[in-house]
């Protein structure tokens, strides 16, 4: 497996962005992936996970920020789709804390009801330092009352 996905369930993971060289090594484990980075970001096409089998979501965000919460139930929607089909997706962005961060959080709770509070704390258990900014946060909170009204 490669050493850089930290699993946050046992279909779920998030990184760091791979290299051109890791990729294969990537497609390996993982059926399917949520790529969080712009596109000017990518050193490589999104095409080249698809000419490996991969599934593929490009749903940028800038660095830094968050996701709309459109934008995030839209992801969490697609990796709920990919799970339930018995794939194993990796979330990642550029460097693997802020923006693949929020979303692993916001999985845990959309997947298993956490609360944000648990759900962070196991996130930042695997890798410390995930969710960077106040924006991050805010969208995790407005999620959480999002679900809870549901």
């Amino acid at each position: 497996m490669w050493s850089s996905a930290r699993f946050i369930d046992e279909g779920v993971a998030f990184s760091r962005m791979p290299t051109v060289g890791e990729i294969d090594r990537v497609a390996e484990t993982f059926d399917a992936v949520v790529v969080l980075v712009e596109e000017f970001e990518l050193p490589y096409s999104i095409e080249e996970w698809k000419k490996r089998g991969v599934d593929v979501l490009h749903s940028p965000i800038p660095d830094f920020t968050a996701p709309t919460l459109s934008q995030l139930l839209e992801i969490l929607r697609w990796i709920g789709g990919r799970v339930r089909e018995g794939k194993k997706v990796l979330i990642h962005c550029l460097g693997g804390l802020g923006r693949s961060g929020t979303v692993a959080v916001a999985w845990l709770m959309y997947s298993k009801g956490l609360p944000l509070g648990e759900a962070l704390g196991r996130v930042r258990r695997i890798r410390p330092g995930a969710v960077e900014t106040p924006e991050q946060m805010e969208i995790l909170k407005e999620l959480e009352s999002f679900l809870r009204s549901r």
